[in-house]
Parts: C-alpha cells; structure tokens; sequence
C-alpha cells in the first residue's frame, strides 16, 4: 500500500518559492555587475597596453560596478549569515528564550532598513542627485547612489523573511549550514549530484584532491 505523501503547508510552500526567487535575483545581479567591471579591467588593461588605446570611462565604470556589487554582495552576505554579530545572551537562554531573542533582533534589522532604506530613496530625487553629472560617463548621479537603495530594499526583504522564519520557529540561516555548492545548485534549478559527478568527470573534486 503506498504511502500517502505529507502536505507541505502552504506558507512554506510560499517562502520556499519567495526564497528561490530572491537568491535568483542576488545572485544575477551580484554576478552581473562584479563579473561585469572584471571585463571592462581586463579589455582596458590590454587595449592600452596592447593597442594603445585609452578608454577614459572604464575607471569610472569599473568603481560604479563595484559600488552596486558592494550592496548586492551585503544581501547575499546576510543570506549566508556572514555578517558581524556578537552572540551573547544567547549562550544563556533556552530554546524559547533564543527564539524570542532571534525574533527581536530580525525586527530591529527590518526596522533599521526600513528607516535607512526611506531615506536611501528619497536621496535619489535630491536636485543634487538629479542635475549632478559623472565626469566621464555623463551619467546623474542618481544612478550611482541607486546602488544603496537597491541593496538596502533587497536586504529588507530579505531580513522580512528571516523574521517570518523565527517567529514559525524554523531556521532562518539554513543556507549557513549548506555549502556554496548546494546552495547555488539548488538556486540555479540544477542538481548538485550532477555538478559533484561533472567536477569528478573534469578532475575538479576537491575530496580527491586532498588526499
């Protein structure tokens, strides 16, 4: 008699989807711009020193991207549960106690953003954001200062989900306790078993290589 399967609750069924979704977004974005500025350092470094050819923006482009890979770099830290933190009272308490405690500190984070990240955005509509103009791309600078906001909000969203977790009760660093390889697997829709077999394949697995 086969067995019957367990419903997984509809609110978990939620986070796990809005979790993927925002790892997704992190991770292209992260990616996207720090992969980006390695490009432009690499094709300017050759055209002057290969072609003598000068590109006059790509300092300033490669900073810029920088900047954004900075705030976005700062989401995925905290996903990972990588940020500075000092865990005192927790040694003390029981598991009610430390859950209250977690409870706290995740609304005290979203409230911290929520406060930071107002004004983040309101600074993109400052007329001094809006009529200053960058030296060499001719870009307003609204658009470099976007890069806080934009980290600041999907930070936000992050620490909100974080919140929901503790206060049902789970973890809310699991991927903390996972490594890169699983974790970004998992994002990407691909099967880590798949990537380990792969890496076995090319030479590439670390387990072998240690010994």
């Amino acid at each position: 008699m086969a067995e019957k399967a367990i419903p997984v609750p509809r609110m978990e069924v939620s986070l796990q989807r809005f979790d993927r979704v925002l790892t997704l977004i992190e991770n292209v974005l992260a990616a996207s711009t720090l992969g980006l500025a390695a490009v432009i350092a690499v094709v300017a470094v050759v055209l002057r020193y290969v072609f003598g050819i000068f590109l006059f923006w790509s300092e300033e482009a490669i900073i810029y991207l920088i900047i954004y890979s900075t705030f976005l770099g700062a989401v995925i830290t905290l996903r990972h549960n990588e940020h500075v933190n000092v865990d005192i009272f927790g040694a003390f308490l029981k598991a009610r106690g430390r859950r209250a405690l977690a409870v706290l500190a995740a609304s005290l984070t979203v409230l911290y953003l929520v406060c930071i990240g107002y004004f983040a955005w309101l600074l993109l509509f400052e007329p001094f954001s809006t009529s200053t103009i960058t030296p060499s791309l001719k870009l307003p600078l609204w658009v470099v200062e976007a890069a806080v906001p934009i980290g600041l909000t999907l930070m936000l969203l992050r620490a909100l989900e974080m919140l929901v977790r503790n206060a049902r009760g789970e973890d809310a660093f699991a991927e903390a306790k996972r490594s890169i390889l699983e974790v970004e697997a998992e994002a990407t829709g691909l099967d880590v078993r798949e990537v380990e077999r792969t890496r076995r394949e090319l030479g590439d697995d670390p387990e072998e290589n240690d010994r």
